[in-house]
């Protein structure tokens, strides 16, 4: 049987999470390279159409025999990104947000900075199991059909069988029916896009959403209920400008607000994992007035912008 050379591509930075996704979903060992991307060999080319429907970390996926390179799916675009996608982060990203802060499934989660809803979504697919390209079928069985190896495949039992063994996983894995997943915003809209995108993704009815304001947080959670939080907040602005120092006025403000709010709601053992642009200055002392710690996760380039993920734990 012949083994057929591949790789996948992630965002650059996250390769080991990329690697650890391959092992989980069908049982190979990858090798990290450089820029994002993630070797392996497989004998059965059935599980890179297995990893092209479930992957969630993977961009692309490619098979490498000794000509050229064939680009056998694109993933990074979710079907489900759809309504209110300015400024938000990536499907892809945000689940490589969420196994880099530790996130199983099993955690209580919560985002309270919802923009479009990824994160949230994204821990909704992996907690359940649901393929993130299950609204992709026939896209994805005209890619591989074009390979002689798929030329007769029954695409649909096979993405039946698929399914199923991914939904076993995932139940055994978090050890409950149903995952505790809150996304939250004081914006209506933004807790609307959230809705409509995760309805799109097939697992509205896994996720809470709520119009919430962060002042407001311990009127709305039960204190020490919360296990995770992973979020994309907002951010500084940089620069020295009348218009930069009010909102980062603003920001200040809504911080303190929050790390006071997240001493109440969050467990003691408990951690929050923040996306940020230019380092966590900014909030480094709003975390130490309530004695939250920082530590930085990871540190990773997109588009020529650096970007940080940090931890922020009690003390």
């Amino acid at each position: 049987m012949p083994i057929h050379e591949t790789a996948i591509v992630t965002v650059p930075g996250f390769e080991d999470i990329a690697a650890l996704e391959v092992k989980e979903l069908v049982g190979a060992k990858a090798t990290i390279a450089a820029g994002g991307r993630v070797a392996f060999q497989t004998k059965n080319l059935n599980d890179l159409c297995k990893l092209c429907y479930l992957s969630q970390s993977a961009n692309s996926v490619f098979l490498l025999p000794q000509k050229a390179p064939i680009n056998l799916f694109e993933m990074g675009k979710r079907e489900y990104e759809v309504f209110g996608s300015n400024g938000g982060i990536s499907g892809s990203l945000s689940y490589l947000m969420l196994r880099v802060s530790g996130y199983t499934g099993r955690e209580s989660l919560f985002d309270p900075f919802t923009g479009t809803g990824t994160i949230a979504i994204e821990a909704a697919l992996f907690s359940s199991g649901f393929p993130v390209n299950h609204y992709r079928k026939d896209s994805l069985a005209a890619a591989f059909s074009k390979l002689p190896q798929f030329s007769k495949a029954d695409f649909s039992e096979f993405f039946a069988a698929t399914e199923r063994e991914a939904a076993a996983a995932a139940k055994k894995r978090v050890k409950s029916s149903k995952p505790k997943i809150l996304s939250s915003s004081p914006s209506m809209q933004n807790v609307r896009f959230a809705e409509k995108n995760a309805k799109v993704a097939g697992v509205n009815k896994l996720v809470r959403f709520s119009r919430l304001d962060i002042e407001w947080l311990d009127a709305k959670l039960a204190e020490n209920s919360i296990d995770l939080v992973v979020s994309y907040p907002p951010q500084f602005r940089s620069g020295s400008g009348v218009f930069a120092a009010a909102e980062n006025k603003k920001l200040t403000k809504l911080y303190k607000d929050f790390f006071y709010q997240a001493d109440f709601f969050l467990k003691k053992d408990g951690s929050m994992v923040f996306l940020l642009r230019d380092g966590f200055v900014g909030i480094a002392s709003a975390a130490a007035n309530h004695k939250f710690r920082p530590g930085i996760l990871r540190k990773f380039q997109i588009g020529g912008e650096l970007f940080e993920l940090v931890s922020f734990t009690n003390l």
